[in-house]
């Protein structure tokens, strides 16, 4: 009986057929259902150890494709007794088919040392060449610098920040569009772990202290320094720079901002009426104190600055404020040269207005004027 529904099956016209192509479809499914669970096992394991473990999974298994296998090909976690103080604390790298990846590094903030705390030491300071690893986080798609009270251990000199930050491209290197909120969370988590794992002390690093990566910053670009981007030269009646005229010098940083610049008069009044110029500077965190040391005479002489005789080549007017600018108790300085004392007299109060409507500072209190 068996044999005859054997023959019956052998010499059906499309039967034999039809059950190899669906045993073939079983195999088929069978292999990708588990090729689908090896390759998920091993991508659960890569988040597991990345970063030290510490990357909320979830997110970042929303992040990136399921369909792809993940490696780690790089990891690095130094945030507990190192010894000597690493470049690097935390370096976590995944990647997946061609270029695509995620890249996330938690890194000292190591200031240049500085010689003063005046405008020209903190620009002579700002030209001196930063490593990759320190300035990476300008290009990241999210970073945060996060306080360090105590201090990381393992330092010659005080390093009391790091940052975080991280990218997330594409297989074509581009950048993943919308992931900023994603990476934020991740960031978030790092910077916590650094944070706890370090000592650092202070609060907990929130979503909302991360930021978008500011951008590089090119040594030879024409644009205007970022510190310098408030001024308008028609607050000393002023004209557009010329080609030949001095370019603005500015610097940008997380305890100091400085701005010098110099302004071509638009109707110049006689000889020697033909530029003014400006400089700006805002001292915050550890520079507060040593700015207060610096210009401990000139602070001590604040006074309402009744306009000087006449009679000098040029003259200078420093206004003083305090403030809170972005959240960060700060001390401002505007230094304002002219030819004519009353262009300084009538104008130092509206720059030193806009200088620090530019930085979101609130609760300002002017301090006083000065005449140098």
């Amino acid at each position: 009986m068996a044999a005859a529904a054997w023959e019956r099956f052998v010499g059906h016209r499309w039967l034999p057929k039809a059950a190899v192509v669906g045993l073939a479809a079983v195999l088929v499914a069978a292999f990708v259902l588990v090729r689908s669970e090896r390759r998920d096992a091993h991508n659960a394991g890569v988040l597991e150890t990345a970063c030290g473990g510490v990357l909320p999974r979830e997110t970042v298994r929303g992040l990136l494709p399921g369909d792809e296998t993940w490696e780690l090909h790089s990891d690095l976690d130094l945030t507990g007794p190192s010894g000597r103080g690493p470049r690097t604390l935390v370096r976590c790298s995944l990647g997946w088919g061609g270029s695509g990846g995620l890249e996330l590094a938690a890194v000292p903030v190591l200031d240049v040392p500085l010689s003063g705390v005046r405008p020209e030491d903190i620009l002579s300071a700002s030209t001196a060449k930063e490593p990759d690893w320190a300035t990476a986080y300008r290009t990241a798609t999210t970073q945060v610098t996060v306080g360090c009270p105590a201090g990381l251990p393992g330092y010659p000199r005080p390093v009391t920040r790091f940052r975080v930050h991280a990218s997330l491209d594409h297989d074509d290197g581009s950048e993943a569009a919308g992931a900023a909120k994603e990476l934020g969370t991740v960031v978030t988590a790092v910077a916590d772990h650094v944070r706890d794992r370090g000592g650092c002390g202070g609060p907990a690093v929130k979503p909302s202290d991360v930021r978008p990566g500011p951008g590089r910053v090119t040594e030879d670009s024409d644009e205007v320094p970022r510190a310098c981007r408030w001024f308008r030269p028609g607050m000393l009646d002023g004209k557009a720079r010329g080609r030949d005229d001095r370019e603005p010098r500015g610097f940008t940083g997380d305890d100091a901002d400085v701005c010098s610049l110099t302004v071509p008069r638009a109707k110049p009044a006689d000889r020697l009426d033909h530029f003014a110029g400006v400089t700006s500077v805002s001292w915050r965190g550890p520079l507060l104190p040593e700015a207060r040391t610096a210009y401990g005479a000139e602070l001590a002489a604040l006074s309402p600055a009744p306009e000087p005789k006449s009679g000098e080549k040029s003259y200078v007017l420093a206004v003083w404020a305090e403030s809170s600018c972005s959240g960060a108790r700060t001390l401002s300085r505007v230094r304002v040269e002219t030819a004519a004392s009353a262009l300084a007299a009538g104008r130092a109060d509206r720059i030193l207005d806009a200088y620090l409507a530019s930085s979101d500072c609130r609760a300002v209190k002017v301090l006083g004027k000065v005449w140098k």
